[in-house]
Order: structure tokens, then sequence, then C-alpha cells
């Protein structure tokens, strides 16, 4: 069970990521701004990254500091 968790959790980071970065390539193109789609999907990539890993690493913290 834990694993089926785990493959859901990273195809929907997936999915998530694949449409951040479609999105961010039009909004760049609007702005001007667009510069291919590797810095396009590299971007995206920290900024939803950031989005899974900032929660993980916070409730992580608290763990810890209520075990000690």
């Amino acid at each position: 069970m834990r694993r089926q968790g785990r493959m859901i959790k990273a195809a929907r980071w997936l999915v998530v990521w694949a449409v951040f970065t479609v999105v961010m390539r039009f909004v760049t193109g609007l702005a001007d701004i667009y510069r291919g789609w590797l810095s396009t999907a590299v971007t995206s990539a920290l900024v939803v990254a950031s989005w899974y890993l900032v929660p993980w690493l916070r409730s992580r913290r608290e763990r810890k500091a209520t075990a000690q």
C-alpha cells in the first residue's frame, strides 16, 4: 500500500511539472522572455520541487522537534 502511495505521488509530481512547464512556456512567450524548453523545464522543476519539498521538510522538522 505504501509503495502505491509513493507511485501516485511521483506521478502527480510529473503531471504538475509537465502542466506547469507548458503554462510557463506560454507565459514567458507572451512576456517575450522565452529562452527555450530546457531553461523553462529546469525552472519549472525547481518551482514544483519547492512546492513538494518545503511542506515535507517542515513536517520532518516538526516531527524531530516533538521526538526530542
